[in-house]
């Protein structure tokens, strides 16, 4: 269905409110507003059912569970087509060279947008036209799915950076919670000398894994990525915060053993299996990884906080989301519409994180949940932690080319921390190459 045909059949229901209507017109209005999220009363969309394309996790699980609410509103039946994460890009790629019509409604991750964006629809009219807004997100949440002004999707998972600790071991020892990374190492060193842990650092550079961490370093110090279209990593902002960040494993030796090798999971894990003291690191590693059916730690031991900042500068984190869109080649466009309305809304995600019954989710990305004492006191206070690393977060270049980007820059940090390649030549390198995919477009 062609977009000017979708934007046609949607003006004559927003028409339906104008007060210059008939009386069975503003009749009609007035029952749609009983209807909540604003959906469309009447059921015009009923009998269709949506295809869904997901990633396996537990918060789009407790969606697919609540989904009778939706269906018993509009008549519509969706179908949740879940992927593993890992295979979750080229599927939705696979859609896209083929352009088929199918799934109506896409989950993506927000650094695929800009190489995914024509495959989405823009949904700035209907958001509205039914009163939805952006600024219910933090503004990391809204960047991830707004492309050349408009908007392509709404976030439904996302992830803040948290740094963890053992608030046992740092109670023992009468320590306070490290707010700047000069802290940290101060900490990291007593802990280190008394208990024989470290920080669960993650070096590995598959899949630019290395590079976010390092990232929270160089924007605290006030360096960029890229600037104006020029590869600007190789500052000497940037270049300090490479250094600090390569002495946490080779001068202040605080990490823990195998850092130079782990990847996210193996660190979060092996604070998990009490072989750690520190972890930063999204925030969904809390509820599987540092605590979770495999590990040796109790809720009462761990502690959270926001990332720390570098020197006497502000905390920048990075932040990350996945928001759910509208397939432009889709059928169904009116109907799909109905379901992001349905799926986005406060009320459903906050059932999904204090609802501890059958499964542990913990992600919220709405402002007013994120805050929400009821949905703090079942998260044990994490809502609330995310909330404050979220207030000052950023997201990834929205460029075609920042993956190959980010994997120079992982790269680069790899043969700094393994190897002991210098900082800035290290950067100077990766910076050169990176120049070269930028100018290319």
């Amino acid at each position: 269905m062609e977009m000017t045909m979708f934007i046609s059949r949607r003006a004559i229901i927003i028409a339906a409110i104008g007060a210059s209507f008939t009386a069975s017109a503003i009749a009609s209005s007035a029952a749609a507003e009983d209807l909540p999220y604003g959906l469309i009363s009447g059921k015009p969309y009923a009998g269709t059912t949506l295809t869904y394309v997901a990633p396996v996790a537990g918060q789009y699980d407790g969606h697919a569970a609540r989904l009778q609410e939706f269906t018993d509103l509009t008549g519509i039946e969706v179908e949740f087509d879940f992927v593993p994460f890992g295979n979750l890009q080229e599927r939705i790629l696979s859609h896209k060279v083929a352009g088929d019509s199918e799934p109506d409604l896409i989950n993506y991750m927000d650094s695929w947008g800009p190489a995914l964006k024509d495959m989405f629809m823009p949904i700035d009219d209907m958001m509205i036209a039914d009163g939805v807004s952006m600024e219910r997100y933090f503004g990391a949440h809204q960047q991830g799915s707004t492309y050349d002004g408009k908007v392509h999707g709404l976030p439904l998972r996302g992830h803040a950076q948290l740094l963890f600790y053992r608030k046992d071991l740092m109670e023992k020892h009468g320590l306070a919670v490290p707010t700047t990374w000069a802290e940290l190492v101060e900490v990291a060193t007593v802990i280190k000398e008394k208990e024989g842990l470290g920080i669960a650092s993650y070096y590995s550079n598959k899949n630019g894994q290395n590079v976010p961490v390092w990232m929270n370093l160089m924007w605290s110090n006030g360096g960029e990525l890229i600037k104006d279209g020029e590869a600007v990593f190789n500052s000497p902002e940037a270049v300090e915060a490479l250094q600090f960040y390569a002495d946490l494993e080779n001068k202040f030796a605080v990490n823990s053993e195998g850092a130079k090798s782990f990847e996210q999971g193996d660190g979060s894990l092996s604070m998990g299996a009490g072989n750690s003291a520190f972890y930063m690191g999204w925030w969904w590693h809390y509820g599987s990884r540092i605590l979770g059916k495999n590990t040796t730690l109790t809720a009462e031991q761990v502690g959270f906080a926001g990332m720390p900042a570098f020197g006497n500068s502000e905390s920048v984190t990075f932040a990350m989301s996945m928001p759910t869109a509208i397939n432009v080649e889709s059928e169904n466009q009116e109907a799909a519409w109905e379901f992001l309305k349905w799926v986005s809304n406060a009320d459903l995600e906050k059932a999904n994180v204090i609802d501890k019954s059958e499964r542990n989710v913990i992600v919220a990305l709405h402002r007013e949940n994120l805050i929400d004492s009821e949905v703090n006191a079942a998260n044990g206070g994490l809502q609330a932690a995310a909330a404050a690393s979220l207030g000052n977060s950023r997201i990834f270049p929205q460029l075609d080319s920042w993956p190959e980007i980010m994997q120079l820059i992982s790269n680069a940090i790899s043969d700094v921390v393994a190897n002991g390649a210098d900082p800035k030549e290290a950067l100077d390198a990766a910076a050169i190459e990176a120049q070269k995919l930028l100018d290319r477009g």
